[in-house]
């Protein structure tokens, strides 16, 4: 049997206010391919793909570590715009090729993503990046297993090599119908994304200008994700995730992060230092804006909860609040969805906001509210 899997999406972007000096996303619209693979699948249990497609979602609405294919958000603006899941549902799909088994025991998969080319604007956001760029930067081989022998447990197993060695588990655990409890850790032999570098802003403190103020190491590093989540029997349902990375900013990295954007902030009063400060300034917002566009998040711990409730007619409402452990900072959404199945259409709506201080990780650039909308067609 071969099978063909397309999708498109177009969006559109109309500031209201005048953007600044460094802005160059104007007035906008964008179609962009999303999806387009083709299946052949030779036996009940094989399944070969090619084409572009996407990787399966994890378990984690806020992030799971186990999901190893990650890419970056390929919309205009940092705006969290968030399907019934939470996650971006404008991701990147990458280029690649697959070749998985599900069988009544376990399930295995290969997939192959290749470098087709390099990242060479890092100083802009992801949105303005090619859609290569965002999705097959990097050459990333992944083997996948799961296993469904025991009772009430899924266990998985994920090897990554390539763009950085990595090695996950998994772990899904139903002790009833209507109880779920997760739980993933993941080894990483590099950093999974670009951190501040201190001596580079010093550099430029004593009048040396650097190319880059951001770097990936080579340290490794662990991530966690912990889960439990209630299901009714009319299918609303609540949960809470804890979720920590070793490579996250500590309160003294952060501190002196913050503490370098305010000394670009000051006027020197010559203008070509004050315009090289300006542009570090862009430089320092679009590498934070793209640690979130490829889904990590800033700091060490974080606690995510969350409650969905679904109407007779299938919409739901999901009410859902992160917060930085560490500064204390914090991110409120509400998203609604209406799906028409008869016309294929799904519509959502939503609103966010972002609390804390202006030393925090979500109160960083000011506190913000936005309200988003749009609708999907399945054809």
């Amino acid at each position: 049997m071969l099978s063909a899997d397309l999708s498109l999406v177009g969006m559109a972007y109309y500031p209201w206010q005048t953007p600044g000096a460094f802005e160059t996303e104007k007035n906008h619209t964008r179609l962009m391919l999303h999806r387009l693979s083709f299946a052949y699948q030779p036996s009940e249990t094989l399944l070969f793909t090619l084409g572009k497609f996407s990787a399966k979602p994890g378990r984690f609405y806020l992030k799971s570590p186990a999901d190893l294919l990650h890419t970056y958000y390929s919309g205009f603006k940092p705006g969290r715009i968030y399907d019934p899941v939470l996650q971006a549902i404008y991701a990147e799909s990458f280029w690649g090729i697959q070749l998985s088994a599900d069988a009544l025991h376990y399930a295995w998969s290969v997939t192959v993503v290749p470098q087709l080319t390099q990242i060479r604007r890092r100083y802009e956001s992801s949105g303005d990046w090619s859609a290569l760029e965002r999705s097959n930067a990097s050459a990333r081989y992944l083997l996948s297993y799961s296993d469904y022998r025991l009772p009430d447990h899924t266990l998985s197993v994920s090897l990554r090599a390539g763009e950085s060695r990595t090695l996950a588990v998994a772990d899904s655990f139903h002790p009833a119908p209507q109880w779920m409890f997760n739980a993933e850790l993941a080894w990483h032999g590099n950093q999974q994304w670009r951190h501040f570098a201190e001596q580079r802003a010093a550099q430029v403190q004593n009048y040396l200008f650097p190319s880059a103020l951001f770097q990936r190491g080579r340290q490794s590093g662990i991530e966690l994700a912990l889960s439990g989540q209630y299901t009714t029997q009319s299918f609303s349902h609540f949960g809470v995730e804890y979720y920590f990375q070793s490579e996250g900013y500590s309160r003294q990295q952060w501190r002196n992060q913050i503490n370098f954007i305010r000394y670009l902030n000051q006027r020197t009063g010559f203008a070509p230092f004050d315009r090289a400060h300006d542009a570090y300034k862009y430089l320092m917002a679009a590498e934070i804006d793209n640690i979130a566009n490829k889904g990590s998040l800033q700091g060490k711990h974080y606690l995510n909860s969350y409650a969905t409730l679904i109407t007779a007619d299938s919409a739901n409402l999901r009410a859902y609040s992160i917060v930085n452990l560490l500064d204390k900072s914090v991110m409120l959404g509400l998203h609604f969805n209406q799906p028409l199945a008869q016309e294929n259409i799904d519509f959502y709506s939503g609103v966010y906001s972002t609390q804390g201080s202006s030393n925090s990780e979500f109160g960083l650039f000011g506190k913000m509210v936005g309200v988003y909308c749009g609708f999907k067609y399945y054809f």
